[in-house]
């Protein structure tokens, strides 16, 4: 009897093991793709502070990467297109709907550490702010006769428009506010600027066009879900080879420098390459490799800004 019952007590504490593990993995592989677009966030911001030849700031950096986090994963709780798209996904932060805290502690922190150490500036307070109208229903909106509440992400081409200009030029916005900042007066800075806003246009897009079945089954209009997936991929191919076209006549012109143009061709062909998976049925792969890749775009860009300031 006393073996019997050791042998249950056991098999318990096993089942309960393998329970928390499994927890575990799937938190990891939950969390690790939000942690990548961070990290790529402080690539970028590390880039903007060596650009404007200012002294890398831990500070700076960490607080950048602390908010894309906070922001990324506190719309994981709020994005409902998940239940079709990744019902895994949605599960998750359903049952774990407590870690909303999370994400609410490090954009807390955050905030008071920036502005502790002086380093808070308004366009912290943007992306947080921008982040809560993006993943929350508070814009007012009149439909039916009545006024309805929406997301930032909910207006037509306003989320992928959003995302490309607000992420591309916060960096550059926080760095050129520091006092020690010397900001070239070219066009170098428009160029690279263009060429993150336009690949995370690239991105976000493409993401959309994966996500297309589930937009429409809860009623999400995006450019995607608007042309299908074919005229979209015109559509974005078309825009990045008119603005290739226009970046190449300035570098004939001489207007804009050799690593500049460099570093534009890079990001505009890795976009292109990460992306392609999603419009050509042959080179289908799974959908959390795709999302991997997808994400490598933001790292490029940080990658590429740094190197380009070194050389």
């Amino acid at each position: 009897m006393f073996m019997a019952s050791v042998i249950i007590r056991m098999n318990s504490i096993a089942v309960n093991i393998r329970r928390k593990s499994g927890t575990l993995k799937t938190t990891f592989k939950m969390l690790s793709p939000i942690a990548l677009v961070a990290i790529a966030a402080g690539l970028q911001m590390a880039g903007a502070l060596l650009f404007f030849k200012t002294a890398p700031d831990p500070f700076l950096i960490a607080g950048y990467v602390f908010i894309t986090f906070g922001v990324y994963l506190f719309n994981r709780f709020t994005d409902c297109e998940d239940g079709f798209n990744c019902p895994e996904q949605r599960h998750f932060f359903q049952e774990q709907s407590r870690l909303i805290l999370i994400p609410i502690l490090v954009l807390s922190i955050s905030i008071l550490v920036l502005s502790a150490t002086g380093r808070l500036s308004f366009w912290h307070i943007v992306l947080i702010v921008a982040g809560m109208f993006y993943s929350l229903r508070l814009i007012p909106h009149w439909r039916l006769g009545s006024i309805h509440f929406i997301r930032m992400k909910d207006i037509f081409f306003v989320k992928n428009l959003s995302v490309s200009i607000l992420w591309s030029i916060t960096p550059f916005a926080i760095a050129a506010s520091q006092p020690a900042s010397v900001i070239p007066v070219n066009a170098d800075l428009i160029v690279i600027v263009l060429a993150f806003s336009i690949t995370t246009l690239i991105n976000t897009t493409t993401c959309d066009v994966r996500d297309i079945a589930g937009d429409r089954h809860v009623g999400v209009t995006t450019v995607a879900t608007k042309l299908g997936k074919k005229r979209t991929g015109q559509y974005l191919f078309g825009l990045g080879l008119f603005v290739s076209i226009a970046v190449g006549t300035a570098f004939t012109a001489r207007i804009i420098s050799r690593p500049a143009s460099i570093l534009f061709v890079v990001t505009m062909t890795w976009t292109a390459f990460v992306s392609l998976p999603i419009y050509i049925k042959e080179l289908r792969i799974p959908r959390n490799l795709a999302e991997l890749l997808i994400d490598t775009q933001a790292i490029v860009c940080g990658v590429g800004l740094i190197t380009l300031t070194l050389v």
